[in-house]
């Protein structure tokens, strides 16, 4: 048997770049699993989120209705701060109106290492992530890889992706509907000693029971 098997729903086309937010949707086709969006961030937020990542550790969670300004409260001061959070409360939005979800869990940590180094599929319907500064997410070119087959060293240093600073990248997961047995196959990028640390942003949809 291939260790790179065929996946019904995963053809050539499960993942993809768009150059607009309105093709983000693309995310909608059933064989997609990895959309992701190429911007180029404010200057005012790049310099403001390197000066941040070599200070002290962070972590903050929050939970954003659509038109919320995220608080972020332990964020350093400067203006770049207030830069930084419109650019969330953006991808808040686009996110709750994509996917129709009313509210979004918000994490905005520093990252010294990496949190999930082996590739994986989140057991989420769906996850935004940006990494603001550092080596940005990385997924598999090959989305139909045989998910129990995850450690074979064929799939470990198989062609990747990886996000560029400020890229927004969708990932479908295991529990998308229609997605049981899919998801998208990604994982932490490794930090070299000495290495700036990642500012990474995750965006979780929340639904009301």
């Amino acid at each position: 048997m291939s260790v790179l098997n065929a996946v019904p729903n995963c053809s050539a086309d499960s993942w993809g770049r768009v150059t607009t937010i309105a093709q983000l949707a693309d995310i909608f086709d059933p064989a997609m699993q990895v959309c992701s969006w190429q911007r180029t961030l404010d200057r005012g937020i790049t310099s403001y989120v390197t000066d941040a990542a070599a200070h002290r550790p962070l972590q903050m969670m929050e939970v954003l209705k659509a038109n919320d300004r995220p608080q972020l409260v332990d964020l350093p001061a400067g203006e770049g701060g207030e830069l930084l959070r419109s650019d969330i409360a953006l991808l808040t939005e686009i996110l709750c109106e994509l996917v129709d979800c009313p509210s979004v869990g918000l994490r905005y940590a520093s990252v010294e290492s990496a949190m999930c180094p082996r590739w994986h599929v989140d057991r989420v319907p769906i996850r935004m992530l940006c990494t603001y500064t550092g080596p940005g997410t990385e997924w598999l070119e090959d989305q139909g890889v045989d998910k129990a087959r995850f450690s074979d060293p064929e799939i470990v240093g198989g062609v990747c992706q990886r996000a560029a600073r400020g890229e927004v990248v969708l990932l479908k997961g295991a529990l998308w509907q229609g997605n049981a047995g899919f998801g998208a196959i990604h994982r932490s990028p490794a930090i070299a000693s000495g290495e700036q640390r990642r500012m990474l942003l995750t965006l979780d949809p929340l639904w009301s029971d």
